[in-house]
């Protein structure tokens, strides 16, 4: 089928159920009068629903996002800018306390875009910024990171917390063996029943050690600790982002509070053999030119993040920051390849630092957050997507359904079964 053929076929799926809602809200009126279109790696702001919302996060920088199929989760963040008095008429004896950091952690459905804070923000940690964060299915965990002033206070434990009820609390894990050093600005990758932690600072040092502790035992190990003892050996970092392919781990970026690292090599750590080795990657020969050498320029407070595409595993860095510049790209790089893309019909609406970027099972990254650049330099809190693959027709056609008709989130859930909307679609709605 070729693809105009594709687009005609999304659409009259989507007409036909369309037309079955607006049998019972004819005093409805559509707001959206563009067409719905697919476009892969296109940004689109996502305005969250305030009529749905009854509140919203504040802008903010240094938090950890992830996402699942419905759900995006904020954790943590830092504004010292903020006005302490919004939150203070509330009562908010929390946010006084946690004051420039934000001890919450939030939920955004991207069905109905409405954001909802977990309530028992007692349980959370108070280190909050640059903290490790990953989801494994339901539960999510949140390592390490640093309180306020950014050094003095860091940890190295580990909290979960169970995904999506917002009620729920989070949980210290109490862990023996050979812990690592309290730090922040690590980054971690699960494998095989182990969490992988890799480099951070304690604010003082840098280092691109490698711990991993045993989720079924608890029990911390040291896998690798960087000596000097060759140029195989990746410098010391934060802030860098990491990519995993069922064997090797691929630091990406990151630096110092001078320096900021490179794309050209990439430190790799296999973790079968416990080795350090360094990847040679290839330009992209078509964004050469007297602003771009034909790889990322270096950068730390980027995201990343990796899907399964077209039978290879393809990373994905956006924004960032070297020292001078502050940056609103987006690289794409093929680890069975290992070559570089310029997406150029990607930009963020603005260059962007220390935000923070999360892929749904589907394809789709989310970004939320971070410092920007817009004449002044500022924090936000603003959505952005973007598909980064082709998906499944059902995923355009959800998409499509929500896009001409936003009333479907206050539906009863009988009536879309009974419209025949797959089960697993309605599960979305909150």
């Amino acid at each position: 089928m070729c693809f105009q053929k594709f687009v005609n076929f999304v659409r009259k799926c989507v007409i036909n159920v369309v037309d079955l809602f607006r049998m019972g809200n004819k005093g409805v009126k559509n707001k959206n009068t563009k067409p719905y279109t697919f476009k892969i790696y296109s940004y689109q702001k996502v305005e969250p629903n305030n009529k749905l919302s009854k509140r919203i996060p504040l802008p903010r920088s240094g938090h950890r996002i992830v996402c699942d199929t419905k759900n995006l989760y904020s954790f943590g963040g830092y504004n010292p800018s903020m006005l302490m008095n919004d939150e203070l008429r509330n009562h908010d004896e929390v946010s006084v306390h946690a004051f420039p950091l934000f001890q919450e952690l939030w939920k955004f459905n991207f069905a109905s875009r409405k954001w909802v804070r977990f309530s028992s923000r007692e349980s959370l940690p108070q280190e909050l910024a640059s903290n490790a964060v990953i989801r494994h299915g339901n539960v999510l965990m949140v390592y390490g990171g640093t309180g306020s002033p950014f050094g003095y206070r860091c940890s190295n434990q580990l909290y979960v917390c169970r995904l999506p009820n917002e009620n729920t609390a989070m949980k210290e894990i109490i862990t023996e063996g050979n812990i690592p050093l309290a730090q922040y600005g690590q980054a971690l990758v699960y494998h095989n029943d182990y969490l992988y932690t890799i480099g951070g600072t304690t604010g003082f040092t840098y280092t691109c050690d490698i711990h991993r502790l045993n989720m079924k035992t608890f029990i911390w190990e040291a896998v690798y600790i960087c000596q000097g003892q060759g140029d195989y050996e990746p410098e010391g970092r934060y802030r860098h982002e990491v990519a995993f392919d069922g064997q090797n781990i691929y630091v990406l970026g990151g630096g110092t509070a001078e320096d900021a690292f490179g794309f050209k090599e990439i430190p790799v750590f296999n973790i079968e053999k416990r080795q350090w080795y360094k990847q040679k990657t290839f330009k992209d020969h078509t964004c050469v030119d007297s602003t771009h050498s034909g790889f990322p320029p270096e950068r730390r407070y980027h995201s990343a993040v990796q899907i399964d595409c077209d039978n290879a595993v393809k990373v994905f860095i956006s924004g960032g920051y070297n020292g001078v510049q502050i940056f609103r790209d987006l690289w794409c790089l093929n680890l069975k390849t290992y070559k570089w893309t310029l997406i150029k019909t990607y930009t963020l609406p603005y260059p962007t630092y220390f935000h923070s970027a999360a892929v749904t099972p589907e394809g789709k990254m989310y970004i939320f957050g971070g410092i920007f650049e817009h004449g002044d330099i500022e924090r936000n809190n603003l959505v952005h997507c973007a598909w980064l693959c082709i998906p499944k027709l059902s995923e355009m056609c959800w998409e499509a359904l929500l896009h001409y008709n936003q009333q479907i989130v206050n539906c009863p859930k009988n009536k879309l079964i009974d419209a025949g909307l797959p089960r697993h679609f309605i599960q979305r709605l909150e």
